[in-house]
């Protein structure tokens, strides 16, 4: 019996040829990010109290050079780098997810995108790495000293429309895909889910490249990287669509103000509820304290996923918060 044909294939604005979100579509654009930053938008209620929100200060693990050298064969061993860059060891492979070790997420330098916290891991403590998963082109997303960096060797697997910038950087062999899609190799699945978001390396390639989540099935094991995503009614039925997955790691920041930001990021209480569609055993947060995004407070979104989750009846060991350099096995 043929397998079922995936239910949401990426589309693209048939008078433009650029790629589009899953219904309904995204209402704001440029002139609304001019709104937002010089104070003409919707004011925000903030999601937690101030006196509830500690100062923020970027908290270190330092990582075991000997556990990321010598990883078990028979879990899925995770370190949380900063921002969206996990070091993700599983089955004899590993993957570096939206690798950014740059100071600043933005084609120029700016106090304001600079980072915030040091990489959990230093370059020198990193192992060989296997493949690397870009969920889009945003510059806290796809940084190109790191691609740099990294250069020949690696798999790159990357969202349909960005293959000829990675490998005008040196990145070989890479590996492009539409939603849907599946690339194997050495045992390892890498297949390319549907984000709700968009891309952007300049003001006039706006959605000309693609953007997704990744899922990554390797020795028996099922790893979601959720990329950056707005909530999308699709989650259900993705869930419903893929069944149980092992491991999720989802963005929690980058939220405020929401009558903008709704569209293109979740908050903390929508990552729980993509926890729960996708029936993920186990979530970490990122995209978080690395770089100053929106308008909450650096330190707010651990708070307010901890409501969040308390609201959901999970408990807390479900859906983590790590620490910089932090390293846990699944």
């Amino acid at each position: 019996m043929p397998a079922a044909p995936f239910p949401f294939p990426a589309r693209r604005d048939p008078r433009t040829g650029r790629f589009v979100n899953l219904p309904p579509p995204q209402v704001h654009g440029f002139r609304d990010v001019l709104r937002w930053k010089f104070g003409f938008g919707e004011g925000f209620t903030p999601a937690v109290p101030a006196a509830e929100i500690p100062p923020y200060a970027p908290e270190y693990v330092e990582p075991d050079p000997a556990a990321l050298a010598r990883p078990p064969a028979d879990m899925v061993q995770l370190t949380w780098i900063g921002h969206s860059t996990w070091l993700i060891q599983v089955g004899g492979v590993n993957i570096l997810t939206d690798p950014i070790y740059g100071r600043v997420c933005a084609p120029f330098p700016s106090l304001a995108l600079r980072r915030r916290a040091r990489p959990g891991v230093p370059w020198a403590q990193l192992p060989r790495i296997d493949a690397v998963v870009i969920s889009h082109s945003h510059y806290d997303h796809l940084d190109r000293p790191t691609v740099r960096r990294l250069g020949a060797g690696p798999h790159f697997l990357v969202p349909t429309g960005l293959g000829t910038l990675l490998r005008r950087w040196g990145a070989q062999p890479v590996h492009e895909a539409y939603w849907g899609d599946e690339v194997r190799f050495a045992g390892v699945s890498f297949r390319s889910l549907p984000a709700r978001h968009f891309s952007a390396r300049t003001f006039w390639n706006r959605n000309v490249t693609l953007w997704c989540g990744w899922l990554v099935e390797v020795a028996g094991r099922r790893i979601y990287f959720a990329g950056d995503t707005a909530y999308g009614s699709f989650f259900p039925e993705l869930g419903r669509h893929l069944g149980s997955i092992d491991v999720g790691l989802l963005p929690i920041s980058a939220y405020q103000p929401r009558w903008f930001m709704r569209e293109v990021h979740l908050d903390p209480a929508e990552a729980v509820q993509v926890h729960r569609d996708l029936r993920i055993r186990r979530s970490f947060a990122m995209h978080w304290g690395t770089f100053r995004l929106s308008d909450e407070p650096l330190g707010e979104p651990p708070v307010y996923l901890a409501r969040a989750r308390a609201a959901a009846g999970l408990p807390p060991e479900d859906f983590r918060v790590l620490k910089f350099g932090e390293t846990v096995r699944v």
